[in-house]
């Protein structure tokens, strides 16, 4: 008897050994992944990240004064000649960690005296008095000629010629928020840093059905069309045929990732993912026979449109598409808390969805900061986004696991250990007579 319990004591024993390094990597992974953070972020999580973000930006500037202000000066003006205001305004925004104490307690003061609503537009026209005129006039000089070049945004067919092929051409990269209304300055002095307008329904380069039907041709002849940019395409027209306003999130993220694919600004990684993604709701063994059988015979241009609609239609796959969905509500919500061309920026350090829910909490966290923190740091400023634990039930299954594993394995150690280790018996002195 004393054999077959040694026995069973050995095998639990080296089960729980396996069992328990299995259970605890897989508990860290369901922690800190990505998968198991909520769709929209918490308070605590934004809180933590924003902390993370001011250290980083403390981090970036040299430690003597006069250095810091140098270096601030000319990272501005660094992202100004890029023409990227959002990224300019991040560094504005960010003015308080990066200059010393005796600048930060002035800007505080000014920021106050400004008259404008919001506290971060109040923060950066304040940083924005604290450089040269010049840099003051081309900051104004970009936010103007960001918003003409918006405004004049169309979904025209030209939106469609980088679909003729697999790597397409590179388009311009300041493509950006076509609102065009966003705050002017209150007087000469207080010069509007606000970011453009939220309303971003313009920011379209989806074409249309006829631009749809005809790629759809040239990709079944086999010419080398962008299949990533068709299917957004084809999602994209069908979401603007919905009056919801998931259709908008739909359209918006859309325009987003068709601008991010023509500009090259995709990690293969990503574009890799989101090729997996697109062919899960637009299946090629339901859309190619699909689109076969509706261009297969000639037919007016309006019926080949409806046609090649109702193709597409057919061959979406619900479950796929709320699958892709969910990445479209992060990607519109990055976009509409900096700008469309922000978006992209902050799009190119993504790899899967865990770091597109990382950039989405960059940027409830910073707004235009994140855009200048990915712009300094590239794919290590996702590092700085805290997502925290989110206790799921199956996270907290797994820590009972765990831990009734140690319990028992400690259980079958004191056990052993009493079986195996015999304390010498105590040795009685006999009585003296």
């Amino acid at each position: 008897m004393d054999k077959t319990s040694g026995w069973m004591q050995a095998v639990v024993f080296n089960s729980l050994l396996i069992l328990m390094p299995v259970i605890a990597a897989q508990s860290l992974a369901a922690a800190f992944s990505g998968s198991t953070f909520s769709e929209s972020p918490g308070i605590e999580a934004i809180d933590t990240t924003r902390r993370n973000m001011d250290e980083a930006f403390a981090s970036f500037a040299p430690r003597s004064a006069g250095d810091k202000y140098k270096f601030w000066h000319d990272i501005v003006e660094r992202e100004l000649n890029d023409m990227d205001v959002a990224a300019a305004r991040g560094f504005l925004l960010a003015a308080p960690q990066m200059l010393d104490r005796e600048s930060v307690r002035e800007l505080e003061a000014d920021s106050n005296g400004v008259r404008l609503e919001r506290a971060d537009d109040r923060m950066a026209a304040a940083a924005l008095r604290k450089l040269p005129l010049d840099i003051g006039l081309k900051f104004e000089e970009a936010q103007v000629s960001a918003r003409i070049r918006d405004s004049g945004i169309e979904p025209t067919p030209v939106a469609e010629a980088s679909e003729t092929s697999e790597t397409p051409e590179a388009a311009p990269a300041e493509v950006g928020d076509a609102s065009g209304d966003a705050q002017q300055a209150e007087s000469d002095s207080d010069i509007s840093v606000s970011t453009n307008s939220r309303n971003n329904r313009h920011f379209l380069l989806l074409g249309t059905f006829a631009d749809l039907a005809n790629n759809s041709e040239r990709w079944l002849d086999g010419d080398r069309v962008d299949i990533i940019a068709l299917k957004i395409t084809a999602i994209g027209l069908l979401e603007a045929e919905a009056t919801d306003g998931l259709s908008d999130t739909n359209i918006r993220a859309a325009s987003i990732l068709k601008s991010a694919r023509r500009a090259r600004r995709m990690t293969p990684e990503f574009t890799a993912y989101l090729k997996e993604r697109l062919n899960d709701a637009l299946p090629d063994s339901k859309l190619r026979p699909a689109l076969e059988d509706a261009l297969g015979e000639l037919a007016t241009t309006n019926v080949r449109e409806d046609r090649v609609k109702a193709a597409f239609e057919k061959s979406l796959d619900p479950h796929g598409l709320e699958k892709l969905e969910a990445d479209f509500v992060q990607i519109d919500r990055i976009g509409m808390l900096t700008s469309p061309s922000a978006a992209i920026t902050l799009l190119e350090p993504v790899k899967d969805t865990a770091d597109l829910r990382r950039v989405r909490l960059l940027t409830e966290a910073g707004g235009d900061r994140a855009v200048a923190l990915v712009k300094q740091e590239g794919p290590d400023a996702l590092r700085i986004a805290d997502t925290g634990i989110k206790w799921t039930r199956e996270l907290m299954l797994q820590v009972m696991g765990l831990t009734a594993s140690g319990l028992a394995l400690f259980y079958v150690m004191i056990a052993t250990f009493r079986r195996n280790v015999r304390l010498p018996k105590k040795r009685v002195e006999p009585a003296g007579i």
